[in-house]
């Protein structure tokens, strides 16, 4: 009896540090396909990568993702977490959003899907430098849902606040993940395959010492909601 106790409580002590070393995904990322992780504002390499349409400013960074050979994603939402100024977005809390393939550095690659979608705005309880961070949440209509196939695709989530006075000085940035492994991660996010875009800077790499983040920014807070499900 003594022996099987001791066993049982191996057992239980193993299955109790797997289970820590597994990523949760967050609850609002549900169903999960894919989420690049939690910004950590303790880690000094975080930061943020501009993505906004504001009366100031407009720019747009796209984050990389890959569907898994076998997979067919059926793709119900999109979500991304930023660092902003303020706590809103208006008037109608809407984000553009798309998704692309074959992006690479100066070229824009083809959009399979985009649009303006209605979206919560809800503080995650993390903030960095002044900025609080917020999830920007969107869920597609049934008969909007999108379908991919194997490979890689990018992914953008943009803030809209274009009412002149309050929106002014608003400044949204999309949350760098920089810790390894990405805390709560979901799915595959590629290395040094983001990019942005903006007035004078047109699909430049987001990484590395000459890219938009000056360092850094290989990996951000963004995912996509929905099912995946053998290709055969």
């Amino acid at each position: 009896m003594k022996q099987i106790l001791v066993v049982f409580a191996l057992f239980t002590a193993s299955a109790v540090a797997q289970d820590a070393q597994q990523p949760t995904q967050p609850p609002y990322c549900k169903p999960c396909l894919f989420y690049g992780g939690d910004f950590d504002p303790s880690n000094p390499a975080s930061g943020g990568s501009g993505d906004e349409d504001t009366v100031d400013q407009q720019a747009t960074t796209y984050v990389a993702f890959y569907v898994p050979t076998g997979q067919i994603w059926t793709v119900r939402g999109v979500f991304a977490n930023f660092l902003s100024s303020v706590q809103y977005i208006i008037p109608s809390k809407d984000v553009n959003w798309s998704i692309s393939r074959g992006m690479s550095s100066g070229n824009p690659g083809t959009i399979i899907a985009s649009g303006t979608l209605g979206v919560s705005w809800t503080a995650t309880g993390r903030s960095w430098m002044g900025y609080t961070e917020y999830t920007a949440l969107g869920k597609f209509a049934p008969q909007s849902a999108l379908t991919l196939t194997s490979g890689i695709y990018w992914m953008s989530v943009v803030p809209v606040c274009s009412q002149t006075g309050n929106c002014t000085f608003a400044n949204y940035l999309l949350s760098d993940v920089e810790d390894v492994p990405a805390p709560n991660r979901k799915g595959f996010q590629p290395n040094d395959d983001a990019f942005f875009n903006a007035i004078g800077y047109y699909y430049v790499p987001t990484w590395g010492p000459t890219g938009e983040c000056g360092g850094g920014c290989d990996k951000f807070s963004a995912g996509l909601l929905g099912y995946a499900k053998p290709s055969n």
